[in-house]
């Protein structure tokens, strides 16, 4: 059984990509691109990450052995504002931006150096 290309029969004609379809095509590709090229582009951080590209957004998984490491990551990516910083129990996720394209940055273990350095959330500073 052969399937043929409905648009190749004469009076049908394919239809042009939305503008949205393409600028998210392009996204993707960007993101893509910037996934592939993180390892190298972040060797010399302290905790090595997990590097992913789905739907124009990168993701970057790290696993800092401590709030150190964890400072690093922020401030190399330029994550200042903490208030778009997420914890979910056991990760922290950090939405940014990199080379223009939508990014996340997920610190694995990162809420338990916290409270290891700072005790539970919602206990009293003496």
């Amino acid at each position: 059984m052969t399937i043929t290309d409905p648009f190749t029969t004469p009076g049908h004609h394919r239809p042009t990509p939305s503008p949205a379809a393409v600028a998210l095509a392009i996204q993707c590709r960007k993101a893509k691109t910037i996934a592939d090229t993180a390892p190298a582009r972040f060797e010399r951080m302290p905790a090595p990450a997990t590097t992913t590209a789905a739907g124009g957004e990168v993701q970057l998984v790290v696993r800092p052995r401590s709030l150190a490491d964890w400072a690093r990551w922020t401030q190399t990516l330029g994550i200042y504002d903490t208030r778009r910083m997420t914890n979910t129990g056991t990760s922290t996720v950090c939405r940014f931006e990199l080379d223009g394209v939508r990014a996340r940055l997920i610190g694995v273990g990162v809420p338990a150096l916290l409270a290891a350095a700072y005790g539970p959330k919602g206990t009293a500073r003496v």
